[in-house]
């Protein structure tokens, strides 16, 4: 009898579990920080790749370099940032 309702309670955790896997998406972020730093990360692509049309301009010289090396390297380190900030506070 023990041994009956250890293995059901055994089957019913791992019932449970793949539920639980069912149910949650890891390709989505769960959290509100999570979709904030999504978010941040795919406007800083969109700055980086559609948004170089627009920002293709040799002049005005900004720190020495022209504005589109200006542009490329902003937009590129604040997706780097953010990705350390989502590695620091959302990934265990």
């Amino acid at each position: 009898m023990e041994l009956e309702t250890s293995v059901k309670t055994a089957v019913d955790d791992q019932e449970e579990a793949m539920r639980l896997i069912k149910k949650h998406t890891y390709l989505l972020p769960r959290t509100k920080l999570g979709w904030t730093l999504t978010v941040i990360v795919i406007i800083s692509f969109l700055m980086v790749y559609p948004g170089l049309i627009w920002a293709n301009t040799a002049y005005p010289f900004l720190f020495g370099m022209p504005f589109t090396y200006v542009w490329l390297t902003f937009w590129v380190h604040v997706m780097l940032f953010a990705g350390i900030y989502a590695a620091r506070k959302l990934w265990v």
